[in-house]
């Protein structure tokens, strides 16, 4: 199946389709730091499409695609922000990705975004969510998911939300229920503050050393392996590292998900 990439960033969403046997034709990101990353990383081929600013992407120029994916960005939805939602323009968009998909139809939108999302503004917001995807044709499904269920030692919940176009696919990937749960209180290490990452710290066995995360820790909380992130920090500094790792999604969740579309 081919996909495009949005809201890209490091490439978590495209590491995690590529492994479940996907095919990436183009990506979308606008932060030329995470681009610098994403190239180095994945290597795209020159002929692949790109473009900076989804705001500014004309549907026609989109290569066809089966499926459009994004963690469109969470900063309006979470609880660690001001939730300004779709007052806020970072979140209005998830708007972008629903205006490229209603004149072009993929088979499936497939999108990450905060738990807090489903609450925000009462359930309101959420509700916008699930009526724009409806009036563009696709009927949705959704599930909040936690990254140590998934083989990482983070304790991390997400929500992903999948839209099947009606008449092509019909809601058959949630609930998916995970049993490789990663303990955070292991007998050897644990996390903190698994979300802030520059902060993070970790508790060695004998209880007294303490130590921040590194970035290449960061990147491997998040399901990439030290190849990738070798080539990440050839491109960027730590505080970008830091960050990316940071936005990114958890490879091994969009793997799971990958593999039932």
């Amino acid at each position: 199946m081919k996909f495009l990439d949005f809201f890209a960033g490091v490439g978590g969403f495209r590491l995690g389709m590529e492994m479940a046997g996907h095919e990436c034709v183009g990506h979308c990101e606008i932060d030329k730091f995470a681009q610098a990353s994403y190239t180095a990383m994945h290597n795209p081929k020159e002929s692949e499409w790109f473009a900076d600013d989804i705001t500014t992407v004309d549907p026609s120029e989109l290569p066809e695609a089966d499926c459009y994916c994004g963690g469109f960005p969470c900063q309006s939805f979470s609880v660690a922000g001001k939730r300004g939602g779709f007052e806020d323009t970072r979140g209005t968009l998830f708007f972008e990705v629903m205006r490229l998909a209603k004149i072009r139809k993929p088979k499936y939108i497939f999108l990450e975004n905060v738990k807090g999302l489903l609450s925000h503004d009462g359930g309101q917001t959420f509700g916008t969510i699930l009526a724009t995807m409806g009036e563009c044709g696709y009927d949705v499904e959704w599930q909040v998911l936690n990254s140590k269920d998934f083989g990482v030692p983070q304790n991390r919940e997400r929500v992903f939300i999948i839209g099947h176009f009606r008449g092509a696919s019909s809601p058959k990937v949630f609930p998916i229920i995970q049993k490789e749960s990663v303990s955070i209180a292991s007998p050897t290490i644990t996390t903190r503050y698994p979300f802030a990452w520059r902060e993070g710290i970790y508790i060695i066995e004998d209880g007294e050393k303490w130590r921040d995360l590194t970035p290449k820790e960061c990147f491997r909380l998040q399901g990439f392996s030290d190849e990738y992130f070798e080539r990440a920090k050839a491109v960027n500094s730590d505080s970008q590292l830091y960050k990316q790792a940071g936005n990114s999604v958890t490879v091994n969740v969009i793997y799971e998900i990958a593999k039932r579309l």
